[in-house]
């Protein structure tokens, strides 16, 4: 008969910074949680081996300060992603590419232009359906209604400074532009904070840069614990993950009774 191959399980020691008062050292708890656990499903475990009420937001941070910390997994970050869905991506290269070069031509006369046009076309659909009364009044209106349409008025043609309008009018300009905007986009990614969300991350993705990280329960109140990967075990036949394998100290209370 062959032998059952035992269940995986990763093993994070959770540290709570708030100690209980009369006791020496800090509480901690070593919860097991699935192989296949999301940072989400570790929160959940973490959130209830201190029997907390899992009622709030949380994130993952790299640094000791969550709220200055360079990398980050958080709740929100996948509410903000569900709200993004519906917005527009950031913008292609070809799309960049026209509009840099929208600053080079004379908007203004391919405007005029197209208004021509589109006074024509006007006259063609409308002018069948005017009252023979109004027809002559009706076609001296249409030019100025075209140019509203296109709003000819409100036309910018300074956006960008002369000395890079020429610069698109050189032989591989635009090439040497859209580099300068890729470089700029780069180095603005590399300031900014890496973010990403918590469901679907794997329970062990932010552990790979450090093996410590903080977790924060609670914006406001502020519950910080420091979490600590200690790798994969094989987990306790017939008992059901998360589960706390070893604890120290007394949980504080999440909502302390103050009277």
């Amino acid at each position: 008969m062959t032998k059952k191959t035992p269940r995986q399980m990763h093993v994070f020691k959770v540290v709570s910074r708030v100690k209980v008062p009369g006791e020496r050292r800090s509480p901690y708890r070593v919860l097991g949680v699935p192989h296949d656990a999301d940072l989400y499903a570790l929160a959940a475990g973490i959130v209830g081996a201190f029997d907390f009420d899992f009622d709030h937001a949380f994130g993952f941070f790299d640094g000791k300060d969550p709220y200055r910390s360079g990398v980050k997994y958080e709740l929100f970050h996948d509410a903000d992603v569900q709200l993004m869905l519906g917005e527009a991506a950031a913008p292609s290269e070809a799309q960049v590419a026209i509009s840099l070069l929208l600053e080079v031509v004379d908007r203004r006369k391919v405007m005029a232009d197209t208004t021509t046009f589109l006074t024509r076309r006007l006259g063609e659909e409308l002018l069948p359906l005017v009252p023979e009364r109004l027809r002559a009044e009706v076609e001296a209106e249409l030019n100025v209604v075209a140019a509203d349409l296109l709003d000819l008025d409100d036309i910018e043609t300074d956006g960008l400074p002369p000395g890079f309008r020429e610069a698109l009018t050189q032989p591989g300009g635009l090439e040497q532009m859209l580099q300068l905007y890729g470089a700029a986009s780069a180095a603005g990614d590399t300031d900014a904070p890496v973010e990403r969300g918590v469901k679907g991350v794997p329970v062990t993705e932010p552990f790979g840069r450090t093996p410590t990280w903080t977790f924060l329960f609670d914006y406001g109140d502020d519950w910080m614990f420091d979490v600590t990967y200690q790798g994969l075990q094989d987990a306790p036949p017939r008992v059901r993950l998360p589960r706390v394998l070893d604890s120290l100290g007394t949980a504080p209370e999440q909502y302390p009774d103050w009277e």
